[in-house]
């Protein structure tokens, strides 16, 4: 049952990268499996819950490709800019992958709460072990990690929703992501400066 859960998720993943949630119906994703939509619905019982289950398993993804990807780096400031930059090319990701309207995004939002608030809390994890790295290694002199990588973790956040607010479409070009890149890098660095032993 785990397998063909996960063969529905995939192929989800796929459809939504290429037509967005809005345009990829449920019999589109059914008859790209060979399989019945009464079976789909046997494993999720609407669309929402299946973009859900893909944000999930998107979010999995990056974490892992991400906390791998941190094990070769030695310097805690360049771990967090790796954070950073890879954090902003899944939200393009992601948004990308959804390409839907702010007031559709406005249903799915309660359903995706759960799934948000354990991805945060992942992060937060993450973010935490680096400013200990760099406790540890004497590069950061900060008294509570858990509450400055909160607060990291809001700025970034700040951010990308104040970017995001006007937009009728929740898509992001390559002009609109070179300006978010340029102030996502820009706050970055001033929050680390802001870490530095002076």
């Amino acid at each position: 049952m785990e397998d063909k859960s996960e063969k529905i998720i995939g192929t989800a993943q796929q459809l939504f990268g290429l037509y967005g949630v809005e345009k990829t119906t449920m019999q589109e994703i059914a008859d790209d499996l060979q399989i019945s939509k009464a079976s789909l619905y046997y494993y999720f019982p609407d669309k929402e819950s299946l973009y859900t289950a893909v944000i999930r398993k998107e979010q999995m993804e990056f974490l892992k490709i991400l906390e791998n990807d941190l094990k070769f780096i030695k310097d805690p400031a360049d771990c967090l800019r790796k954070y950073t930059l890879a954090r902003l090319t899944y939200f393009r990701k992601l948004m990308n992958l959804s390409r839907i309207r702010l007031e559709s995004y406005s249903v799915l939002r309660p359903k995706l709460a759960g799934s948000m608030v354990d991805f945060r809390e992942e992060e937060k994890k993450l973010i935490i072990k680096i400013l200990e790295q760099g406790k540890e290694t004497g590069r950061f002199n900060i008294a509570d990690t858990e509450k400055t990588s909160a607060l990291f973790l809001d700025l970034l956040r700040g951010l990308r929703s104040a970017f995001i607010t006007d937009k009728e479409l929740l898509v992001i070009d390559n002009s609109e992501y070179k300006i978010l890149s340029e102030k996502v890098i820009g706050i970055t660095e001033i929050f680390i400066k802001g870490l530095m032993y002076k």
